[in-house]
């Protein structure tokens, strides 16, 4: 009788996966919670529901055939050429043959994980970095290399060193998720010089450049020269997330291994989600949409920096995002997130601890329990930081966001007098802490 156990390999891969870290977290909102900071959901009540229907309406008429049938595995060639000018208005020179259209940017960064990664095969990431992005990669079992970071961007020393042998590094250029955190146009050069001379694939993710609050932000990293990566982006936060369309583009030769394993996925992108993009983008929806978004999501971040400025005790630092939907709360080193979020659950309002976006230094897990683990001298640098905090402002209105800042700096007075079932525990924070007030992660 044959086995039906799986392949060691298999068995291993799966034990990596495990349940998704934020299930516990973002399940609670449908268990009571009221007011939620902890997702990365636009506003639904910026969707425009009349274009799209009107569009459709447009697309079935003039393409009703082409609209259901199959197309081809790359995309729909007009909305390839799209993103292509698109890209080169933001410094990027290729050409449609260099795009890819992918179902939203997670099956982008997911098939680059399939053609890029082995087991065990070094993957740099930076400390904090996107868990959507983690989790496609998991799912190849790397050795996640997490980089430490500061308000300009990832060390260079560090980055240096982590190289060598890497397969990819996987990069947010501008107001990164979670930390809000874009890279300074000196420290982008002196990435880009370093990937320059290694053969390590960048993977350049940019789903918020749109977002920005008052001025854009500079150029990423591919648009400085670098030749062997490409470029991740969405229409999610240009546009709105139910379309499920985004891309990848860049390096010629690794889009036609990209597309062989999407055509193993899916065949292709949605035709009709495609047709209808590409009447809302022909329509000029992107300018008439982003000005009031960029309004719109700059007036809430105002909002909760407001709130957490009044509300919040001594010892506690955010950022102060210029772009994108996030900010990222660092709590004194004496408590961990994880209490602090539950016991502000139980209040009524959901935060994600930034544990969840941290892989530590290297991808070892013991940090410092064994004899000869090379972060020996320093194991609580190497390992994720538990006093961080993502919260989330796009998705909640003004009266919501005090509301909830309200109860969370409450929950974290609690804890740090003790009067809190968020008990306090020793951790330990990733880089330096802010001598003062609230810390600037913006573009320099």
């Amino acid at each position: 009788m044959s086995s039906i156990l799986p392949h060691p390999e298999m068995a291993r891969r799966a034990a990596l996966l495990g349940p998704s870290p934020m299930d516990e977290f973002l399940g609670a909102a449908d268990r009571g919670a009221t007011i939620s900071l902890a997702g990365g959901l636009p506003d639904a009540a910026t969707f425009p529901v009349r274009d799209v229907a009107e569009a459709a309406r447009r697309v079935l008429s003039r393409q009703p055939r082409e609209s259901l049938q199959y197309g081809p595995s790359e995309g729909l060639a007009p909305l390839r050429e799209w993103v292509a000018e698109y890209l080169r208005g933001q410094g990027i020179e290729l050409q449609a043959a260099q795009v890819l259209i992918t179902t939203g940017s997670q099956q982008a960064l997911d098939l680059l994980g399939k053609v890029l990664l082995d087991p065990a095969s070094p993957l740099l990431v930076q400390r904090p970095t996107y868990l959507g992005a983690l989790q496609a990669f998991r799912t190849y079992a790397p050795r996640m290399v997490g980089l430490p970071e500061d308000d300009l961007g990832p060390d260079p020393e560090a980055f240096a060193g982590a190289l060598a042998g890497s397969r990819m590094a996987y990069l947010q250029p501008r107001f990164a998720n979670p930390s809000g955190r874009s890279i300074a146009p000196a420290r982008a050069g002196q990435l880009c010089a370093l990937l320059a001379q290694s053969d390590c694939w960048l993977v350049e993710d940019d789903p918020y450049c749109e977002l920005w609050f008052d001025e854009p932000p500079p150029p990423g990293l591919l648009a400085r020269g670098v030749s062997h990566g490409v470029h991740v982006g969405t229409f999610s936060k240009m546009l709105f997330p139910g379309l499920r369309l985004g891309w990848v583009a860049g390096h010629a030769e690794l889009l036609r291994k990209l597309t062989q394993a999407k055509q193993a996925a899916d065949l292709q992108s949605s035709s009709l989600d495609q047709w209808l993009l590409l009447e809302l983008l022909r329509d000029g929806l992107p300018q008439r949409m982003l000005p009031r978004l960029r309004i719109l999501y700059r007036e809430r971040r105002d909002a909760m920096l407001d709130a957490l400025s009044r509300h919040m005790p001594a010892g506690v630092f955010w950022s102060r995002p210029r772009g994108g939907m996030f900010v990222w709360l660092s709590l004194p080193m004496s408590l961990d997130a994880r209490d602090i979020a539950a016991a502000a659950r139980r209040q009524g309002v959901l935060v994600l601890p930034g544990l969840v976006f941290d892989v530590g230094a290297g991808g070892c897990e013991s940090f410092g329990s064994c004899c000869d683990c090379r972060f020996a001298d320093d194991p609580e640098a190497a390992a994720p930081a538990r006093n961080t905090l993502r919260l989330a402002f796009a998705g909640a209105d003004r009266p919501r966001i005090e509301r909830a800042i309200s109860i969370l700096a409450a929950v974290v007075r609690a804890a740090l007098h003790g009067d809190s079932q968020a008990p306090a525990r020793p951790c330990r924070a990733v880089g330096k802490t802010p001598a003062d007030g609230a810390v600037d992660v913006s573009h320099a």
